[in-house]
């Protein structure tokens, strides 16, 4: 793009910088994230914080990533939280994610996701009593977990208007 003259945009940044965190490429994804800024006079979002965030975590940077987030000049939301405690999760770092599920308690006290990220990664580590605390904390607090549903499509696709004469033999 450069070469051509084109001048990347805020969203163009947000696709690189989950190219480099899928490719692993942690040095250069920071390194883009900070030309934006010096190089573009691009002001990073929310959305790119995450993004480095995410490249830091999955990487198994998790010390950087928390340390990046708690110097965002803007309040980091929930999703950068979120981002951190899924990682702590793969990673087995259960101080980290006590931390960012305080964080996320804070902006999303009802959110079920949040407890049984904890609780899953407290199960990784055979950490059992913590994991029914957690379990337990979401009862008492009237949390529940979303109940999961899946569907199939036989014979063609669902009916994107369903009626009771669609549901009769023959329709």
């Amino acid at each position: 793009m450069l070469k051509e003259g084109v001048q990347p945009r805020d969203v163009t940044f947000v696709g690189v910088l989950v190219a480099c965190t899928h490719a692993g490429l942690v040095d250069e994804g920071v390194q883009y994230f900070e030309s934006m800024k010096k190089v573009h006079r691009i002001e990073p979002r929310m959305k790119h914080y995450g993004c480095i965030v995410d490249l830091l975590s999955r990487s198994g940077f998790l010390d950087r990533a928390y340390e990046f987030i708690t110097s965002i000049p803007i309040t980091p939301d929930a999703i950068v939280w979120r981002i951190l405690l899924s990682a702590c999760k793969v990673h087995g770092n259960v101080i980290l994610a006590e931390i960012a599920l305080k964080k996320l308690l804070e902006l999303e006290p009802s959110n079920s996701s949040n407890y049984v990220l904890l609780s899953n990664t407290y199960a990784g580590a055979d950490r059992w009593d913590e994991v029914v605390t957690m379990r337990k904390l979401m009862k008492e607090s009237y949390v529940q977990k979303a109940t999961g549903c899946s569907s199939i499509e036989v014979n063609g696709p669902i009916p994107t208007s369903i009626t009771k004469d669609s549901l009769l033999p023959g329709s």
